[in-house]
């Protein structure tokens, strides 16, 4: 491929890291109030929800092995029809309670499907003098869309535009338009270009040469229940924040985000592997025990309105939720340490499959830490989850 072409088909992925950013954050930001205000569920159907919506990010290690000999790209169009699907049907048809669960899972499918991919693709069309910058940039795009997606959903309901009930699910049809702009892009560049990423056999992978990356995929399911679920419930239940509190929040965390992640590509290329595990083994350690130290204070005493400590709890949330730019690390390492190129994307699904399967098995743990201990215990033990990044570290010497 001329240096003309891989810079097209580099635009082309732009879009599509564009678009799918944005169709994941119209879709991903209303569920949970999708849920309450069409379906009115209690509190054992909304847990029994997250099944269908969790349980295929563990098996898309499955999904990748079946369909590999498709290539990367190909592997795309299909997770990207996957997500159309879903998005469709619960923005315009109007579901069942059991059908729109069906829906769901197929739209989560092809979400989680995408992930692996995604990575893959961004290191296979990087610069391979300045793949850690390379990467960066792909991050910051996906993180900007993503806050576009969070300003157009807070705008819209906050001025009536997006409602629930409604015939037409405006967030998922605004997201379903987005994928289907996605796939426009993603079958030309699935026609043009030479099968990436394709595989011999549809054997699962496991090799003890790849145990640094499942050991910070690992560890990585274990922080992001702070992400999702007890860093928001700080702000929710210990400091009686309300949804347009977290979503500004949100918004200011991406804007973060689109400098944070061009800078850790950088810094990757410039301090390689190991080292930015211990850099980013020390911001967690440092953020989440910060945010540890307030929620306990909170949990003694609540905060006034105007209080300081307030604010001081908002950017110890930002900071928490931040950490996930590291992510680039962990892909970045296993393109590093792989025993063939044909491995890579396999090798991502069974880490997406291990951190789903830690984050499924750690939040009810951290829920019995919150209750019996106290909030900041929760975040106490996800600092110490640093460990995982620090023992890979000591295993990728040479990187």
């Amino acid at each position: 491929m001329t240096e003309q072409n891989r810079q097209r088909v580099v635009r082309l992925f732009v879009g599509v890291l564009a678009l799918t950013a944005l169709a994941n954050g119209l879709g991903n930001t209303i569920f949970s109030n999708y849920f309450n205000e069409v379906f009115h569920i209690d509190s054992v159907q909304r847990g029994f929800i997250e099944i269908p919506r969790e349980s295929p990010g563990i098996l898309c290690m499955v999904l990748v092995a079946a369909l590999g000999t498709l290539g990367s790209l190909w592997m795309s169009v299909i997770a990207q029809l996957l997500v159309l699907v879903g998005l469709v049907v619960m923005g315009w048809l109007s579901p069942g309670y059991g059908t729109m669960l069906v829906f769901l899972f197929i739209h989560s499918l092809g979400m989680h499907l995408f992930m692996p991919l995604s990575d893959a693709l961004s290191m296979e069309l990087a610069d391979q003098n300045k793949v850690g910058t390379t990467l960066g940039r792909f991050k910051g795009v996906n993180t900007f869309f993503a806050m576009v997606a969070a300003v157009l959903v807070f705008f819209g309901f906050r001025t009536g535009f997006f409602r629930f009930p409604a015939p037409v699910i405006l967030p998922f049809a605004l997201g379903a338009a987005a994928t289907a702009g996605a796939l426009f892009l993603l079958v030309p560049l699935a026609v043009w270009m030479p099968r990436t990423g394709a595989v011999k056999n549809h054997r699962l992978l496991f090799r003890k040469r790849y145990m640094p990356y499942y050991m910070v995929t690992l560890a990585y399911g274990c922080q992001k229940r702070i992400k999702i679920v007890f860093a928001p419930w700080v702000l929710i239940h210990l400091l009686g924040q309300g949804a347009d509190t977290t979503a500004l929040l949100t918004i200011l965390t991406h804007l973060a985000g689109v400098w944070a992640a061009p800078t850790i590509g950088k810094l990757l290329d410039k301090l390689g592997v190991r080292k930015m595990l211990w850099v980013e083994a020390v911001y967690i350690l440092l953020s989440f025990s910060a945010m540890g130290l307030l929620a306990g204070m909170l949990a003694e005493s609540s905060f006034s309105p105007g209080d300081w400590r307030t604010w001081l709890v908002f950017g110890a949330y930002i900071l928490c939720v931040l950490f996930e730019q590291f992510n680039m690390v962990h892909s970045y390492m296993m393109r590093a340490i792989a025993q063939d190129p044909s491995e890579v994307t396999r090798t991502l699904s069974v880490g997406l499959s291990v951190d789903h399967v830690m984050a499924i098995a750690a939040s009810p743990v951290m829920g019995l830490a919150w209750s019996a201990w106290g909030p900041q215990y929760v975040f106490y033990l996800a600092a110490l989850s640093a460990l995982f990044q620090l023992a890979a570290a000591s295993m990728v010497r040479e990187l």
